[in-house]
């Protein structure tokens, strides 16, 4: 059988333990609230009823009243012509009556008769035995006084006559009255509230009057519904829902914390299983984490703590010993072919000269003296240059400061690196002050740009060499005729055993060293160095602070 991880587990439990009770218990108080709040609705809509119902009586009896008083002043004027004319006045001034006019009793008809197109109610009251005084009277009245009653009402109020004819709504909707309609029931008791309506939490309710013969009905509209028993529904469910989401999210953060520490814990097992001594466990602490989780955790950690720094002493080792073999290939390579020629020559011109064979003239020995000397020095300053790289690596550079006569060593450069076919091209200023720095360095610095400017030279352009005199340095530059140089490759000249991939550095050999011993010392000295190629000018710059001087 396969076993639920403890995050199953504790998830099924969880859910047996809290979502099921929610439930059962929220069914059970909802039910509960919508039966208390349906008897309120159902209670609420007779009282409406009732209530709207007498307002109509007291309206009603008071126009009566009203009527009376007009009758009862007709019954004091002596000739019909006055009475016509009170009846024209009192017409005028009053907004609840109109129609005003004196009939034989005979053609007296039912009191209370409602007319649906002239929206008024027929009143008969007695003047004697032969008259009566007769008006009608206008709705506009009642509209209001149903509006100002029902203004804090939700529910829609329609009054009927006994013709089933609207007399009085505060909701005109043609749907709300068709369903009004069809649900009253023709047999209705008098003076009481009724409910009658066959809608679920939405009860109608009517009460009719006896004098006049209307019957008020009261509607529960679709929103009352909402704001009661719907809107108690939904707050009584989203109140579980909150609370069993507490419950699952405190148990979540629990399980989350468990299982991802637990998951730590294997994972750190698994690698160091497979080889990887420098994991560590990293665990989330809360309060939730148990004591014997974070014991573990830093037990674990001290382990590998331990094996990792062996491991790391190892790696070490191997990237030291990584560089070096890189190091000693490239200066093996550099080796290889620099230093072939100068060897050449030196033994070839020796050899020579220790012929005795042959008969050798004085210039040619002067010649090949001279010859031998140039490559042995220049097998000097590769010696130095291949010497000095381990010093600006380790940064073990040692300097004598002493005053140094820039003037001159550059003059000295150009005399040692001057070549028959290219020419040099002098701007010095008259003046130029001495300067504290080292003589030997200095001289190597210089005679790296003389022989970059020389071996990159192009066409034999004349070399151009400017040492300027400014307020707060002194600026020296050698320019050579060069290919064009993209920006992005210029920074990566002043790296070790770096050339440019063109047609000249492939016939010309270097050991790539130069710029990266210029930069070196440079830096170390103080000295500020940066190269530049526009319009097929390379050009070296040195600027030396007076400071120094």
């Amino acid at each position: 059988m396969k076993r639920l991880r403890i995050v199953q587990q504790i998830i099924i439990v969880s859910l047996f333990a809290v979502i099921v009770p929610f439930i059962t218990i929220g069914l059970i108080i909802t039910n509960v609230s919508q039966q208390y709040v349906r008897r309120e609705l159902n209670y609420g809509v007779k009282q409406i009823s009732m209530y709207i119902a007498d307002a109509i009586e007291r309206y009603i009896l008071g126009s009566d009243k009203e009527f009376d008083y007009i009758t009862f002043a007709l019954k004091n004027i002596p000739t019909n012509s006055s009475r016509q004319k009170f009846l024209k006045d009192t017409t005028k001034v009053s907004d609840k009556f109109s129609n005003l006019e004196i009939i034989n009793a005979s053609r007296q008809g039912e009191n209370y008769q409602f007319n649906p197109k002239t929206r008024t109610v027929k009143l008969y009251t007695p003047i004697n035995d032969k008259e009566v005084l007769t008006g009608d009277l206008n709705i506009d009245g009642l509209d209001n006084l149903v509006a100002d009653k029902t203004t804090n009402f939700t529910q829609s109020i329609f009054i009927f006559d006994e013709q089933m004819h609207l007399v009085v709504s505060n909701d005109y909707g043609t749907e709300a009255i068709k369903e009004v309609t069809e649900t009253l029931p023709a047999n209705k008791q008098e003076g009481v509230g009724v409910i009658f309506s066959k809608r679920k939490n939405q009860p109608f309710a009517y009460y009719k009057l006896s004098n006049p013969d209307w019957t008020v009905v009261v509607m529960t509209q679709p929103s009352v519904t909402k704001n009661t028993i719907t809107k108690a529904k939904v707050k009584i469910v989203l109140s579980l829902l909150i609370a069993a989401i507490c419950i699952l999210l405190a148990v979540s953060v629990y399980v989350y914390y468990l299982y991802v520490n637990i998951r730590q814990l294997f994972k750190g097992i698994i690698a160091i299983s497979k080889g990887s001594y420098d994991r560590k466990i990293r665990l989330l602490k809360s309060i939730f984490t148990p004591h014997e989780i974070v014991f573990l955790e830093k037990e674990f950690n001290y382990m590998t703590q331990k094996v990792s720094q062996a491991y790391s002493e190892i790696r070490q080792r191997n990237l030291e010993l990584k560089r070096l073999n890189e190091y000693r290939d490239s200066l093996v390579s550099a080796v290889s072919h620099e230093f072939r020629t100068p060897l050449t020559s030196i033994i070839g011109y020796s050899s020579r000269l220790m012929r005795q064979d042959i008969s050798i003239s004085e210039e040619m020995k002067q010649k090949s003296l001279h010859i031998i000397k140039d490559q042995a020095q220049r097998l000097s300053r590769m010696v130095d240059d291949l010497l000095t790289v381990p010093d600006i690596e380790s940064s073990h550079l040692a300097f004598k400061s002493e005053p140094v006569d820039l003037s001159k060593i550059v003059e000295l450069c150009a005399e040692y690196s001057k070549k028959d076919n290219v020419e040099f091209g002098f701007e010095v200023d008259e003046h130029i002050p001495l300067i504290n720095s080292d003589y030997d360095k200095l001289i190597q610095i210089i005679l790296n740009l003389f022989s970059n400017a020389l071996k990159y030279n192009l066409d034999d352009e004349i070399i151009s060499i400017s040492l300027k005199n400014y307020d707060r340095m002194i600026e020296f530059k050698i320019s050579n005729k060069s290919e064009n140089i993209s920006p992005e490759f210029l920074d990566k000249l002043y790296d070790k055993f770096i050339r440019l991939d063109t047609e000249l550095t492939r016939t010309t050999r270097g050991t790539g060293l130069g710029l990266y011993i210029v930069k070196g010392l440079c830096d170390a000295m103080g000295i500020i160095v940066f190269v530049s190629c526009v319009d097929n000018k390379f050009t070296a710059t040195l600027r030396f602070n007076k400071n120094n001087e």
